[in-house]
């Protein structure tokens, strides 16, 4: 498991992309934002995501403001392995591209594979294997939508428009386990 992977995770937890956008998604597909109406300063700079299509929309995705963080910290991380590896006058620096994750993996496929299989050793590693329920790459973008269901006030509509899904797709599979004892506090609350 490596300090990449670690930013993968929280990034796809905060960004609502699937692991299909990895594949596309490039350092030139996000762009930083800053919300002037955030009084806290760690959460005025948010990401905006504008990477081509690999489901059903090219429309742009907004990220929760930990992404910025995380994003800051993974550039970072890979300048400095840019840099080692000039030192080293490394042929592994000609493979290198700009895609967002994993760049050393020209073939996208190859690189989504191995997230996943690192995916796998950290949830068996984690004890978190339940007998019938199977957790992938894609049970990421499932946890960053229920988050905003059961922590953010965002409209189901907004959400799937961020997410780049339905609304019915969000009732049918990511909101199917919300139960109204999950919203008491939202069902609860008044204007």
């Amino acid at each position: 498991v490596t300090l990449e992977f670690k930013y993968l995770v929280q990034f796809m937890v905060n960004s609502f992309i699937r692991p299909s956008d990895l594949r596309v998604l490039r350092r030139s597909h996000v762009k930083v934002q800053t919300n002037p109406a955030v009084r806290k300063k760690a959460d005025k700079q948010y990401l905006l995501l504008t990477h081509p299509a690999t489901k059903t929309t090219d429309q742009e995705v907004v990220t929760m403001p930990a992404a910025y963080g995380v994003y800051k910290s993974l550039i970072t991380f890979q300048d400095e392995k840019v840099k080692m590896l000039k030192a080293r006058k490394s042929k592994a620096l000609k493979k290198y591209t700009d895609h967002l994750f994993f760049p050393e993996y020209p073939n996208r496929s190859t690189m989504i594979a191995v997230a996943g299989r690192i995916f796998s050793a950290v949830i068996k590693r984690a004890g978190l294997q339940v007998e019938g329920e199977k957790h992938t790459l894609y049970s990421l973008r499932h946890t960053s939508i229920m988050y905003r269901l059961l922590l953010g006030t965002t409209s189901t509509l907004e959400l799937a428009r961020n997410a780049r899904t339905s609304q019915a797709m969000i009732d049918k599979h990511y909101a199917s386990r919300l139960t109204p004892q999950m919203a008491v506090d939202s069902i609860h609350s008044f204007k």
